[in-house]
């Protein structure tokens, strides 16, 4: 049989900065480990913003149908299905 590979743990390598460098292109490459740090995954989509200090702000997009999730909880806390079914046959 084959022994199980255990995968190896994610660690920074010497040398790595967070810093990085403008291309001639107007590119940056995000370091790996701030990469790895936020969560962001290949092919993902990144909003770029500029805070008031001048900071460049990196964020995911918002998605409004998750910012609706939950808004109508405890809203039907009182409603009986049953009951209102019951009185449609009267």
């Amino acid at each position: 049989m084959v022994p199980k590979v255990k995968a190896k743990e994610k660690t920074t390598r010497a040398g790595r900065t967070t810093s990085t460098r403008l291309s001639a292109k107007n590119q940056i490459t995000i370091p790996v480990d701030v990469i790895r740090k936020v969560g962001f995954k290949v092919g993902e989509t990144i909003n770029c913003a500029v805070g008031e200090d001048g900071k460049v702000i990196l964020s995911r997009p918002r998605n409004p149908i998750l910012e609706l999730s939950g808004i109508g909880t405890g809203l039907y806390d009182k409603f009986d299905l049953e009951e209102e079914r019951k009185s449609w046959g009267e």
